[in-house]
């Protein structure tokens, strides 16, 4: 292998995606603005119940209550309404998702040391988010109402849930650090693009006539992208910790190498593919179907692997970079931590760039 052939195939690279906007803002740009379209897109964090009270008790105690969910920061507080007939048109109208309606009685079973009811009325059209409201509303009022339970008055269990890595079980932090597996993937785009745009164009055949090695072509288009990859990874990793403020708790350096390694199972894999497809909007469709799309639902992003698809979601590589990046953002862990992970896509990418080598020997030589 000729390093000065390498070389120059490396800087006539660099130069190419300088040159051409589109591949330059696909694989450093476009990788922060996904994730942070996707990271809101996937967040399943409530922060906008809408709710109404209605105090039929109008009791100092209810007040209080009133008073300390209203100033809730988390709550949005529409108004106080005097019948049902209001909560049910501010419920048909979409102002009002949840109401809390305060029985006549209340102050004065709390004072007895008794149980005090409340009823929560929820807006059923939309099942995930109700569910949702319920949960923080009752919460609150639990919270609220824990001085006045009377010390006879125990649960003959009480189940206390302590939540590690995510205390908050923010979403936006789960989330953040799996996308990164999804965004990153558009620099196999743009080597997939870029190859077979040398095709349309026929410089590709052209190379027959040169001296250029198979080695010395496929490394030479795969180092640059490599390169612009971990700019658009920085940029994507700084809007992960400054924007949606998720800490990061393994090296820096430790998650680069990562990085660097799932570039290469992705370039090496879409390199490959890209062999064997001509025009540029097929080898766009090839991405989308063989990496984009399986990416988000067999690699445990959204929803828990199926055993059943076990095999198929350990062949993707972001089945593996998703629970690295997991890792080193909410674990802290390092290479003896995630060894087997890491070693998949080295595999997969050592495997992807011999192949694509031997084919690039067989269409030029």
């Amino acid at each position: 292998m000729s390093l000065f052939r390498l070389w120059t195939i490396i800087h006539k690279e660099f130069r190419h995606v300088q040159r051409d906007r589109r591949l330059l803002v696909l694989v450093i740009v476009s990788p922060a603005v996904m994730l942070m379209a996707f990271s809101y897109l996937f967040s399943f964090d409530v922060s906008t119940a809408r709710f109404a009270i209605f105090d039929r008790d109008r009791s100092p105690l209810s007040r209080a209550l009133v008073q300390a969910l209203i100033t809730d920061k988390e709550l949005i507080f529409v108004g106080e309404v005097g019948s049902f007939e209001e909560i049910r048109s501010g419920m048909q109208a979409g102002e009002i998702k949840l109401a809390l309606v305060i029985p006549p009685g209340f102050a004065a079973a709390l004072e007895k040391g008794r149980t005090a009811e409340v009823q929560l009325l929820a807006d059923g059209t939309d099942a995930i988010n109700s569910s949702t409201f319920v949960a923080i509303l009752s919460a609150r009022i639990g919270t609220w109402a824990e001085p006045y339970r009377p010390v006879e008055i125990k649960m003959p269990v009480e189940t206390r849930a302590l939540v590690w890595y995510n205390p908050d079980l923010k979403s936006s932090h789960s989330m953040a650090p799996a996308l990164l597996a999804i965004v990153l993937i558009l620099p196999a785009m743009a080597v997939a693009l870029a190859l077979t745009r040398e095709k349309e164009l026929g410089s590709f055949e052209s190379l027959a006539t040169t001296p250029v090695r198979a080695s010395e072509y496929v490394l030479g288009k795969l180092i640059p992208y490599i390169v612009y990859g971990l700019i658009g990874a920085a940029i994507a990793i700084a809007v992960t910790i400054f924007w949606f403020k998720v800490p990061l708790r393994g090296s820096p350096l430790d998650l680069a190498g990562f990085i660097i390694a799932y570039l290469l199972a992705t370039l090496g894999a879409a390199m490959f593919f890209s062999s064997f497809i001509s025009t540029q909007s097929t080898a766009l469709r090839a991405v989308l179907l063989l990496f984009l799309v399986p990416s988000f639902f067999l690699t445990g992003i959204i929803i828990p692997i199926d055993p059943q698809a076990r095999l198929t979601s350990n062949s993707l590589p972001a089945t593996h970079f998703v629970v690295i990046s997991r890792g080193v953002f909410l674990k802290g862990l390092s290479w003896p931590d995630l060894g087997p992970h890491v070693l998949a896509l080295l595999i997969m990418g050592a495997t992807a760039i011999a192949l694509t080598m031997i084919t690039f020997r067989k269409r030029v030589g």
